[in-house]
């Protein structure tokens, strides 16, 4: 063997040994695409060298179906190669059906012209050569010609995606240049071995892929994955080395991060120290301003490995959206937490105690402040029946009733409802019970059947009990002894009425009409004890009757005055039954204080908000002090109006939301009441 043939045996041994010894670097690789375009083109070429070596040194009847099977796997390594080049690239041409059918079809066509070349001799023929030492010469044929033009055309288009990789990146790829450019120098030899003897034709491209290999995943494997990555990625994204030096990083990265030019080779740290500082957390988010407007985005970091190197990517997404809206929902949960405090604290001042029930009448919740008042600590109470506070069945039965009222979906209040304390005292109370609805059905679809609870909210009545039971008592007292002392005085002044005459008589006449006024004025005073109480839920009612009833009455009482009513047949009103009494007071001071004789006029009407009831006189005018009455629902301490009436007519119909304006004038009275419309 000669020293030239001793070189050949190395030198395509040795590139068939370095590729198949490269796989295993190879198959490392974290992209599975890439890792099996790579893996193939080097098992193939890897191959193809020991089939060159095989061409050697085997029998003189071996060497031509060793070259045969070389050749095959030498087809074999450029589809590997342009199958690495999609995927590197990012590019999808390795994907699509049609072209993957195309390939296989071109190649096995390619593989049987080369296996049945023994019969048809048009792929190469082979000769005996003695320069530059005894070997096997292989002439080839036009197919063979044809098969290599199109091989070196389709591995140019994968040199040409690579190298259109490189220029659109940032980093320095002249070592990845000049490894690609590997790749080419075997084609010059190729050249060359048609022209010069002392070169054999044999097909060096094993040589250049080994020398790629080698570079691309031992020597420069770091720059290999960078540009692979930066280039295919459209987000904004930094690569770092594994010391955190920048390496390259998207065009999209440096729109954001203006700071990153000509950043390559430079601490993140020092170029994006905000960016450096959360980089070691699994997720985070960064403010930035961009494009004229504040964008948020999501920091994540992940390692592309290939063996035990890695290129460290800090990728940024867009989250602005999502941002926005999970600080608006900040923002709206600490309103609603204020709101919740404020809540609590008018509650605090208004409510004793605020408790939760289901529908069994299981207390779910009860607030701190049950302890101070019933002695309870809430947690004792919560799970308990609301029976463990009530003194007895009676007051139990009544506690169902009103929990049966919420259930139907009725607002329920009562007054001077008992309880009994922990130590056994009873107190009394003032309590509201509001349904409380499934909050995941629309309101508008919300019926009896989804309530899921009762909000109970429950005031400290015993001071209030005790203050209004001593009122109660001095105006019981004090109504009974001036109307059994009036009604002696009136019944005297009509005596001495009848059995004097003149002057003397108009005195007793007097006596006997501020008597009546006084009775007038107790029997108010009843009228307030009776109605102060009652609930002030409002309901719907068809105030025409009770107007009719009122004209009626006035027509009886007072005989000589003209009244006119003039009503539709029917106006409902949102009031209670006792508006009636407020109504009366002020239609009868109509005809008390109108003209010689009275003329009462009353109109109903209905506007867009509020039922009008106007009520006309034609007497001389309210006093002023009795337009305040009726206006404000106060007096000055020392000019007080001439009874009750008007006051009790103010407050029965202003807490029933509605409203009272007068008109007076030397003509006479215009009183007119606004009464809610049902909702």
């Amino acid at each position: 063997m000669s020293t030239i043939e001793a070189a050949y045996i190395l030198l395509f041994g040795g590139s068939g040994v370095v590729c198949l010894a490269a796989i295993p670097r190879a198959r490392t690789f974290d992209n599975r695409e890439i890792r099996r375009g790579i893996v193939g083109m080097l098992l193939a070429t890897g191959m193809w060298g020991v089939f060159k070596v095989a061409f050697f040194v085997l029998p003189d009847t071996l060497r031509e179906p060793a070259y045969t099977v070389g050749l095959i796997f030498g087809f074999a390594t450029v589809w590997a190669w342009l199958y690495f080049c999609s995927a590197y690239t990012g590019r999808g041409y390795h994907r699509r059906r049609g072209l993957r059918w195309i390939s296989a079809a071109v190649f096995f066509s390619v593989v049987a012209v080369k296996l049945t070349n023994p019969i048809h001799r048009l792929y190469f023929t082979t000769r005996e050569a003695t320069v530059p030492f005894t070997y096997l010469a292989i002439e080839h044929g036009v197919f063979h010609w044809a098969v290599t033009g199109l091989s070196y055309v389709l591995a140019s288009v994968g040199l040409f995606m690579i190298f259109e990789l490189y220029l659109t990146s940032e980093y320095d790829t002249r070592p990845l240049t000049v490894l690609v450019a590997l790749l080419a120098i075997p084609i010059i030899v190729d050249v060359a071995a048609l022209t010069t003897p002392q070169v054999i034709e044999v097909i060096y491209a094993p040589l250049g892929v080994a020398g790629f290999s080698v570079g691309a995943l031992f020597v420069f494997h770091r720059r290999f994955l960078a540009i692979q990555n930066t280039a295919r990625e459209d987000d904004p994204s930094i690569y770092l080395d594994e010391d955190g030096y920048i390496r390259d990083y998207s065009p999209a990265a440096a729109a954001i991060f203006p700071a990153l030019e000509r950043s390559v080779g430079r601490r993140l740290s020092t170029v994006l120290p905000a960016v450096a500082d959360i980089t070691d957390e699994s997720e985070s988010i960064i403010e930035r301003e961009h494009a004229g407007e504040r964008r948020y985005y999501l920091v994540s970091t992940n390692t592309v490995a290939l063996g035990d190197s890695g290129v460290r990517m800090v990728a940024f997404s867009d989250v602005t959206e999502t941002e926005r809206q999970r600080r608006a929902l900040i923002e709206r949960e600490r309103e609603l937490n204020e709101q919740n405090e404020r809540y609590r604290a008018i509650i605090a001042a208004s409510f004793g105690v605020v408790a939760r029930i289901d529908p069994d009448g299981r207390f779910l919740y009860v607030s701190p402040s049950v302890e101070e008042f019933l002695g309870y600590p809430a947690e004792e109470l919560e799970g308990e029946s609301i029976t463990v506070v009530h003194p007895d069945a009676d007051v139990t039965e009544w506690a169902r009733e009103q929990i049966e009222r919420a259930l139907s979906g009725t607002t329920t209040q009562v007054r001077d409802f008992p309880l009994e304390t922990k130590s056994g005292r009873t107190v009394y109370t003032d309590i509201r019970g509001v349904p409380i609805y499934d909050q995941s059905i629309p309101s508008a679809e919300r019926t009896p059947q989804d309530i899921v609870g009762i909000q109970l909210m429950i005031r400290d009545a015993t001071n209030r009990r005790q203050r209004e039971g001593l009122i109660s008592v001095i105006n019981r007292v004090l109504r009974h002894n001036v109307r059994n002392e009036m009604t002696v005085i009136s019944g005297y002044a009509e005596i001495l009425e009848a059995e004097l005459d003149g002057g003397t008589a108009a005195k007793a006449r007097h006596i006997s009409e501020t008597a009546d006024r006084l009775l007038e004025l107790s029997e108010s005073a009843q009228l307030l004890e009776q109605n102060r109480d009652l609930s002030p839920d409002l309901e719907a009612i068809d105030v025409v009757p009770i107007v009719e009833r009122a004209a009626s009455q006035l027509e009886t009482r007072y005989p000589d005055a003209a009244v006119t009513l003039d009503a539709p047949e029917s106006v409902v009103a949102a009031t209670r039954p006792r508006v009636e009494t407020g109504l009366w007071e002020l239609i009868e001071n109509a005809a008390k204080h109108g003209g010689d004789p009275p003329a009462v006029d009353i109109e109903v009407a209905v506007t867009d908000t509020q039922i009008r009831l106007a009520i006309s006189d034609d007497g001389p005018g309210l006093p002023e002090t009795e337009q305040r009455v009726l206006e404000t629902g106060k007096e000055e301490p020392l000019v007080h109006g001439q009874g009750l009436g008007l006051w009790l007519a103010y407050w029965l119909i202003t807490n029933l939301e509605g409203t009272v304006d007068v008109t007076a004038s030397g003509g006479g009275t215009t009183i007119e009441v606004g009464l809610p419309r049902p909702s």
